[in-house]
């Protein structure tokens, strides 16, 4: 009897000492995956408000990369420019994108998103500030060149930001609604260029005078500053945070995010990975850390998509931006032509009778008093052609989940309508086409929100980025073909651009519709 009691009670003994370990140990919070921790933020009042932030930063940036045509018509006179000089001047922008796109695409993989927008649009608004007190056109040229350089960050580094801070569900249309942005800024510097350059007062300033060119470069500068102050009120992405190892610091952006989203009870995550893991010596600036950042892009798995990625973009950039970036010229001649045209004259013979009226005056002088040369159909037709895109885009958008169907369709519609631009026999048709020919811009949105779901963390800065300097050297190189062949050449330009079109929706038929990782 007593072994057995001895027996029993050390098994009673061996027993309760089984569960102590059992009520001490910790148990490990969950980790959750990132795109279920941002799930799990939901949609909200945070997600709407960085969404409106970024919306300023791309319309702060489109006008003043694009709204110089306006500064640069309204100042002509002021800063005696001959046709070279405004050339000149007018390429700055584009100068400015293709030198900074790569280190703004570093920047942003390895300093962070906010962080490289912050920066770059308070340091362009300060430059394009300056800029309006330029006393001649190559100290405007510089300035611009400058600006143009530092704003240009915001074309990559805010579809990655919003990108990463929004769910699945709403990414793609968000993505879009950026590209309404650009569709908005023609209308917005249009009317201002409208308004301002109607007034008329001249005043002596130190060394300049102060006209009326100069408080439109003022009021343009404007939303630069008013962008970076939107920012100014949002965190980091939590995705970028994760990326470069600071998780704690995600995680507490992530529950953030939720709370301004009204988010009932505690977030539930504490700990967070990376479906695409990190990336070794992210944020070490090095050589190796620059070849490390761009080789992948051009190595299997990614090499294919990667390819037909940028010559889509090559495609849309080419074909939209060459004639877009002229457009307010392109407008100037057909309104002059049109009023003392042939009631059967194309699209194409007002040009070709446009530059042959120009030719008559080439020799005749400037004259000394500085007027206002921005034609009043060109800016209502500006206008026009701004907002009516800025409504299309917008529709479109609530489509996203069709998105590669859609783009293919508009591209092949706009190659129909560049073929037939000049086939109807009469130029306001031909004019209503090329509005149609156009629409090419609505896949700019696609094409950047590609460069988000196709590409894992650590290299979307970087492939957006190279990706708008493919964009901007086609269109700088467009740009100076186009403008020299709509007069001789115009049918031969639209036509191009039809087969260039056609081969860009056949390699947007073939990438990939899903993110298919670094597998």
């Amino acid at each position: 009897m007593a072994a057995f009691n001895e027996g029993y009670t050390k098994g009673v003994g061996d027993l309760e000492l089984s569960f102590i370990p059992v009520r001490n140990l910790k148990v490990r919070p969950k980790s959750y995956g990132y795109e279920e921790a941002l799930d799990l933020t939901g949609h909200g009042r945070y997600n709407r408000g960085l969404l409106l932030a970024c919306f300023m930063v791309i319309t702060a940036m489109g006008i003043d990369i694009f709204g110089l045509g306006i500064i640069v018509t309204a100042a002509t006179c002021d800063l005696g420019m001959d046709l070279q000089q405004i050339g000149v001047l007018s390429s700055m922008p584009f100068a400015g994108i293709i030198v900074m796109s790569y280190p703004w695409g570093y920047l942003s993989d390895t300093r962070g998103r906010k962080l490289v927008l912050m920066w770059a649009m308070g340091g362009s608004f300060v430059s394009a500030v300056l800029s309006s007190f330029a006393p001649n056109w190559q100290t405007l040229a510089a300035l611009r060149f400058i600006g143009s350089a530092l704003s240009s960050a915001a074309e990559s580094a805010t579809y990655a930001l919003l990108g990463e801070c929004c769910t699945a569900r709403v990414r793609a249309r968000y993505m879009l609604l950026m590209t309404s942005a650009l569709m908005l800024t023609p209308t917005i510097y249009y009317i201002l260029g409208y308004l301002i350059t109607k007034l008329n007062f001249s005043t002596p300033l130190l060394f300049i005078v102060y006209r009326p060119w100069r408080l439109l470069t003022l009021v343009m500068a404007l939303p630069l500053g008013l962008g970076a102050l939107c920012l100014h009120f949002y965190a980091e992405s939590p995705k970028f945070l994760a990326n470069v190892g600071r998780t704690k610091e995600a995680v507490d952006v992530l529950r953030d995010m939720y709370e301004k989203n009204g988010g009932l009870g505690e977030y539930p995550v504490k700990q967070i990975y990376l479906e695409d893991g990190n990336k070794e010596e992210v944020g070490v600036f090095s050589f190796k850390s620059l070849w490390t950042q761009i080789a992948p892009l051009f190595q299997a798995p990614l090499l294919w998509r990667t390819l037909l990625l940028y010559y889509l973009t090559f495609v849309i950039y080419i074909a939209n931006n060459s004639f877009a970036i002229i457009l307010p010229t392109i407008f100037n001649v057909f309104f002059t032509s049109y009023a003392s045209s042939d009631a059967g004259a194309g699209f194409c013979d007002l040009f070709a009778a446009g530059n042959s009226g120009n030719a008559t005056n080439e020799d005749v002088p400037i004259t000394s008093e500085c007027v206002n040369t921005i034609n009043d159909n060109t800016i209502w037709a500006g206008c026009a052609h701004g907002f009516s895109f800025f409504v299309l885009n917008a529709l479109i958008s609530q489509c996203a989940g069709k998105r590669k169907v859609m783009s293919i369709v508009i591209m092949l519609v706009a190659a129909a309508a560049a073929v037939t631009i000049d086939n109807t026999g009469e130029a306001l048709s031909g004019l209503v086409l090329f509005y149609v020919f156009l629409t090419t811009a609505m896949v700019f949105g696609v094409v950047s929100s590609y460069f988000v779901d196709l590409y894992p963390t650590s290299y979307r800065g970087m492939v957006a980025c190279v990706g708008m300097m493919v964009a901007r050297l086609s269109a700088f190189a467009g740009t100076n073909v186009v403008s020299r062949a709509m007069t001789d050449h115009c049918s031969s330009a639209l036509y191009g651009a039809a087969g260039l079109l056609i081969s860009g929706a056949v390699a947007l038929a073939l990438l990939p519709t899903r993110d298919l990782r670094m597998t």
